[in-house]
């Protein structure tokens, strides 16, 4: 009989879901994004990390999307309630979005893709675009 009581894939699936919750480094939960959920309406709590827009996002403020329906992806209430998350490699890069308060700012060490496609290094803490405040961001073309 060689019947298999077990997949590989899927355990490993399994197993990094229950780790994710012990990861608060932006550049970890990058890397796992595959494995958080697509943003979808209702009612999102502190704490919980889902993907929406080509970015990987962190509920900051709990909000119901029955009370507040306006709040979604591209809205100018998500940044009230969400905040990207920046990652901290070239490799875990991801399109600017802009600040909307100190929540979110770049830090010095963090990476972002501006709209001309290049990846920026943050060389200081800053809520300004490359284009706002060249000083704060370094292009880097590997």
């Amino acid at each position: 009989m060689d019947t298999k009581f077990y997949d590989a894939l899927a355990s490993a699936v399994y197993l990094a879901k229950t780790l994710l919750p012990n990861m608060t480094d932006d550049d970890q939960r990058i890397r796992a994004s595959g494995l958080y959920p697509e943003w979808a309406a209702g009612s999102h709590t502190a704490g919980e990390i889902y993907n929406a827009d080509g970015q990987t996002w962190e509920c900051y403020q709990d909000y119901d999307n029955a009370v507040y329906p306006d709040i979604t992806p591209g809205s100018s209430a998500w940044g009230t309630f969400n905040r990207p998350l920046h990652g901290k490699s070239r490799e875990t890069a991801r399109p600017w979005v802009a600040p909307t308060g100190a929540h979110d700012i770049y830090r010095a060490g963090e990476w972002m893709i501006w709209t001309d496609g290049l990846r920026y290094l943050c060389q200081s803490d800053t809520n300004f675009s490359p284009e706002e405040y060249g000083a704060a961001w370094e292009v880097v073309n590997d």
